[in-house]
């Protein structure tokens, strides 16, 4: 270091002493250093059939049903859930940590409309209420799911193929259903799960 210093003053010395004028450097060095980001999920499966498990088919009012694996779909989770009573697998490809967050809108064109109350997860007349929960999770702390503005599910997701088991439940509307024809739009084409950067 003192052996550049040195020099340096040098250079100066010898042009103050000969008048030379000192051009300045038209050009340098620049380093760009990238590090890539993106987002990328993947969830199975893509479907849920309400009542589906129990293979009756129908669904009643005032009642909760719960995406569950391998399980009937009217009884809760445990206090601490476990993976086997999810439902669905979603795994997070991407580069970056994310958070998940589940939204369900309304259900329509049919003789079984209700929308989401939007409000604590409980249900009322014409409106249904929403959770969703995931594998390790105090099933008490489980997150309202509404038709958007919802909280993270889970946040800090790491990622490189991290897996993540979940579910939903829904407690469908207090009143009668209109008429015995179905909603024409079903949980399936509502319920959403959204990945974004933590």
């Amino acid at each position: 270091m003192r052996k550049l210093i040195v020099s340096l003053l040098l250079v100066v010395a010898l042009a103050l002493s000969f008048s030379v004028p000192v051009l300045a450097d038209t050009s340098a060095e620049v380093t760009v250093t990238a590090t890539p980001s993106y987002i990328a999920i993947t969830n199975t499966p893509d479907t849920w059939t309400i009542n589906g498990i129990t293979g009756s088919g129908v669904i009643l009012v005032d009642t909760i049903y719960y995406a569950k694996g391998g399980a009937t779909e009217t009884t809760p989770p445990s206090a601490t859930v476990v993976d086997t009573e999810c439902y669905f697998t979603v795994t997070n490809g991407s580069s970056v940590n994310i958070d998940l967050t589940v939204t369900c809108g309304d259900f329509t064109g049919g003789g079984a409309d209700m929308t989401n109350s939007d409000s604590d997860g409980s249900n009322g007349a014409t409106t249904y209420g929403m959770f969703c929960w995931y594998e390790d999770m105090t099933y008490a702390e489980k997150v309202v799911v509404k038709s958007e503005g919802s909280g993270a599910m889970k946040a800090g997701v790491p990622p490189a193929t991290t897996e993540l088991d979940w579910g939903v439940e829904i407690e469908t509307r207090t009143n009668d259903w209109t008429s015995g024809t179905a909603s024409t739009t079903g949980v399936g084409e509502k319920l959403t799960i959204t990945a974004t950067a933590s």
